[in-house]
């Protein structure tokens, strides 16, 4: 099953970063002193808290996510909506909301890709 493209299935998604999820004390760190505006970093803190939620999700859902991702980048969405409804656990604010979701969309493909062959 195809679903098109959807923003707002974006903020739900990032509820893991939200100040009110209940995060284990050593998660709720690592998202604190990650910085936010380096790719990098943010790579790092995708592998430990979005990788294993990711992986659980049906290959539909996991299709569905990438692909409204890319489409809002492609279509140079600002994604200042999807971050206006979240309070993130981030100590820095979020600079470049593309640069975000475009370092997230790449380590969705690897897990997605990490699946596919594992």
């Amino acid at each position: 099953m195809r679903f098109k493209p959807d923003i707002s299935i974006l903020p739900g998604f990032l509820f893991i970063f939200d100040i009110d999820y209940p995060h284990l004390e050593s998660i709720e760190e690592l998202i604190c002193c990650t910085d936010v505006n380096n790719s990098a970093d943010l790579s790092r803190v995708f592998d430990f808290v979005i990788r294993p939620e990711f992986l659980d999700y049906s290959e539909n859902d996991k299709r569905w996510l990438i692909e409204t991702i890319a489409f809002y980048l492609d279509e140079n969405d600002s994604f200042e909506g999807v971050f206006s409804k979240r309070s993130l656990l981030f100590s820095d604010k979020i600079e470049d909301a593309r640069m975000f979701m475009g370092t997230l969309l790449e380590r969705l493909r690897a897990y997605r890709e990490e699946a596919i062959e594992g």
